[in-house]
């Protein structure tokens, strides 16, 4: 571990870190386990990140060609030959646009460094080449259209040894599977790492290089993690996780933003309190207006989920959900006036509550408990 530790201090500096930090950092780590649909949704619902060490995304010739191999032939094969790709490039991260073959040069020579991550594949030939369904047989944004589904996405991941990308969150929850290489990550609570100075690149105007960080920070915020993405790997990370991330070998992996049931109430609720990153410049009146869109669209499928057998319930993740309400019922009412005081939320908690047996006896609407908090 000292060695990894090592090898990200020279790519940042940021991540120094004294004897006794090194040893305490043992306790923050995650390692993969086995997937379980039931593992995913109940971390998801917890808001934890979790890695997975055999998680299915499968690749069209990786028998022949090997995983490595059967991704590059995706990408030639799948890509335009013409147009250009937005990459970061050098020491300096300098934004460049690169063709196709540029990219893939460049990164196969080792000689420079380069790094994309926002390559969208949806609807790509690339995606009929990597079976990326498993991502997303979840994901109720994924068939979406205009604004609501502008805001998942699919895209491909290369970078180079050596680049890492700064302290940033994402709006919806997400994804990371790796096909070959290696990464380390760090992840803290937005909010809690604000308030200790850790800046996030997102929600900060960050003057010196890089945002603000140090690893006693990261050590004193309950729930910051650390772990490595490796080769066979998928990362699950809340959306309310700030994270750094250091390239350590030569990677390429598929992300995802994705919205599900059973982290939902997590989501709307930091969107309702915080506003969603997309939206920070808009007039205050306006911030919420494509959150409320995405509610209506996830309080559809609960409706349709409520009437559904078992099966299909437990395959969107309903029971973490209804679990994760049910909970959050039980709490402050302060707190809850927060959603309930939204028409659109309130109607969201509604058909959870009603979707639930165990709810009977709490018949009253979420709109009667608002006017009650």
């Amino acid at each position: 571990m000292r060695q990894l530790w090592a090898d990200a201090l020279r790519i940042d500096p940021t991540l120094a870190a004294t004897r006794r930090q090194l040893a305490a950092l043992p306790r923050r780590r995650i390692r993969p386990v086995a997937f379980s649909r039931a593992a995913l949704f109940g971390a998801m619902a917890r808001g934890e990140p979790i890695l997975f060490s055999d998680f299915p995304v499968r690749v069209r010739g990786e028998r022949e060609r090997g995983t490595r191999g059967a991704v590059l032939h995706a990408l030639r094969t799948g890509l335009p030959d013409e147009g250009t790709i937005r990459v970061r490039c050098g020491a300096s991260a300098t934004q460049k646009y690169v063709t196709r073959d540029e990219l893939i040069r460049r990164w196969e020579s080792g000689r420079s460094k380069v790094s994309v991550t926002d390559l969208h594949i949806r609807g790509s030939n690339v995606a009929r080449r990597i079976d990326c369904s498993r991502l997303s047989d979840f994901n109720l944004l994924a068939r979406a259209g205009g604004d609501v589904g502008a805001e998942e996405m699919l895209t491909l991941v290369m970078s180079s040894a050596g680049t890492f990308t700064d302290s940033h969150s994402d709006d919806p929850d997400g994804s990371n599977h790796c096909f070959t290489g290696k990464k380390l990550w760090l992840v803290w609570d937005t909010f809690r790492g604000l308030s200790r100075n850790l800046e996030d690149v997102e929600r900060c105007e960050v003057e010196a290089p890089q945002a603000a960080f140090n690893i006693a920070a990261f050590l004193s915020i309950r729930g910051s993690r650390w772990f490595t993405v490796e080769a066979g790997q998928t990362l699950f990370l809340p959306g309310h996780l700030t994270h750094k991330v250091v390239t350590l070998e030569d990677y390429i992996g598929v992300g995802s933003f994705f919205v599900m049931l059973p982290s939902y109430l997590r989501t709307v609720e930091r969107w309702t309190r915080h506003s969603p990153l997309w939206s920070l410049g808009a007039p205050s009146a306006q911030r919420l207006a494509l959150v409320d869109d995405i509610t209506r669209r996830v309080t559809q499928k609960v409706r349709l989920l409520a009437r559904a057998p078992a099966r299909e319930k437990s395959c969107w993740g309903l029971a973490p959900l209804v679990q994760a309400v049910d909970c959050w019922m039980q709490g402050p009412s302060r707190a809850r006036s927060v959603l309930l005081d939204r028409p659109v939320s309130a109607q969201f908690v509604d058909a959870v509550l009603a979707s639930s047996r165990r709810v009977s006896t709490q018949a009253s609407s979420a709109r009667q408990l608002s006017a009650r908090a």
